[in-house]
């Protein structure tokens, strides 16, 4: 097998892909995902190849080499993409389609999707070690992604592919012992509850509040943008506030805090805990400054949905600044 280097062939339509360095370096993990796979299954090595942007398509896989489009190397779905197509790999679905017509063909394909799907779970929880419950929530993840985009007609079905919302449904039918959690999701066969409504955004801190080193503190499904303007004393401008969440139609939980500077740079801890008191996750983040002519810095700590879907009910997130505890703060998923 050839080196890293000769192996991440640029191909695109009208010639090189250039790289950024935060995609080479995806390109890297994907790299290493990929022989992850082929050791754990005792399976050859395959090429990983770049390829440039087709519409619908993240990546494919076809005779022995995988292709990645170059905008899903910085998405979010990309292990789950990688995992879907080492699982077309893992069960040999570059042997001929059978049957004589079309129709035939288009009907195995369909079922070879979705037994890379379901293969692809089993991929992310030997592979890279996830629980199977969050291995399915991220494989989900980007099939709601994807039926999103299919509602809004901004993107089509592939060939071969169900319509996305039968996908999902037969992923999770799949997964029984997860109905749980799964029940109510959108397009689970279940019935959905009702949606969720934003509160509203929260006023500023009071001066008593403000005394400490935590002046502002919520959560919200957007984080706002690096270059967002703002403003201490003007509410609207702070990005609106969530109690609950929606299991389906949000992409993550973000917590929002406004942090009074200190003389040096602080660290921040934020831990996640479910309804059952189990640690999920930790987010670490450091505060260097405010803003000019501002008395606190903005900062967000952000977990991803896949991350805490399986987990309804009721979450708490613990502050330390400089191993000191500061507080804590409560947010619902709804079940």
């Amino acid at each position: 097998m050839k080196s890293l280097a000769g192996l991440l062939l640029a191909l695109a339509l009208g010639g090189c892909v250039t790289l950024t360095p935060a995609q080479e370096q995806s390109v890297s993990e994907i790299r290493a995902f990929a022989d992850e796979t082929a050791r754990v299954y005792g399976v050859s090595r395959i090429s990983v190849l770049v390829g440039s942007n087709i519409e619908g398509v993240g990546g494919s896989y076809r005779r022995g080499f995988f292709t990645v489009s170059t905008p899903m190397l910085n998405s979010r779905h990309r292990d789950s993409v990688v995992a879907h197509e080492m699982a077309h790999y893992l069960l040999d679905h570059d042997r001929p389609l059978a049957g004589t017509m079309m129709y035939d063909w288009t009907r195995e394909q369909e079922q070879r999707e979705l037994a890379a799907n379901a293969k692809a779970v089993e991929v992310l929880v030997r592979v890279r070690r996830l629980p199977e419950e969050r291995a399915l929530s991220l494989v989900y993840d980007h099939l709601l992604s994807f039926n999103w985009l299919v509602g809004e007609k901004r993107t089509v079905i592939p060939w071969g592919h169900l319509h996305p919302c039968e996908e999902m449904v037969d992923l999770l039918r799949r997964f029984p012992a997860h109905r749980a959690w799964t029940d109510g999701l959108e397009c689970s066969g279940g019935a959905r509850g009702p949606a969720v409504v934003p509160a509203a955004a929260p006023p500023a801190a009071p001066d008593a509040a403000s005394a400490g080193v935590i002046v502002q503190s919520y959560f919200t499904n957007r984080p706002p943008a690096a270059s967002a303007p703002l403003r201490e004393s003007d509410p609207a401008s702070l990005p609106r506030a969530f109690q609950t969440f929606d299991r389906s139609r949000d992409f993550q939980v973000s917590l929002f805090l406004g942090v009074r500077p200190g003389p040096r740079p602080l660290r921040v801890i934020s831990r996640w805990y479910d309804e059952t008191g189990a640690e999920r996750r930790v987010v670490t983040r450091t505060v260097e400054s405010a803003a000019a002519g501002a008395t606190w810095a903005w900062h967000t700590h952000t977990v991803p949905m896949w991350e805490l879907r399986p987990y309804p009910g009721r979450w708490k997130a613990k502050i330390w600044v400089d191993e000191a505890a500061v507080g804590e703060w409560s947010f619902s998923l709804a079940r």
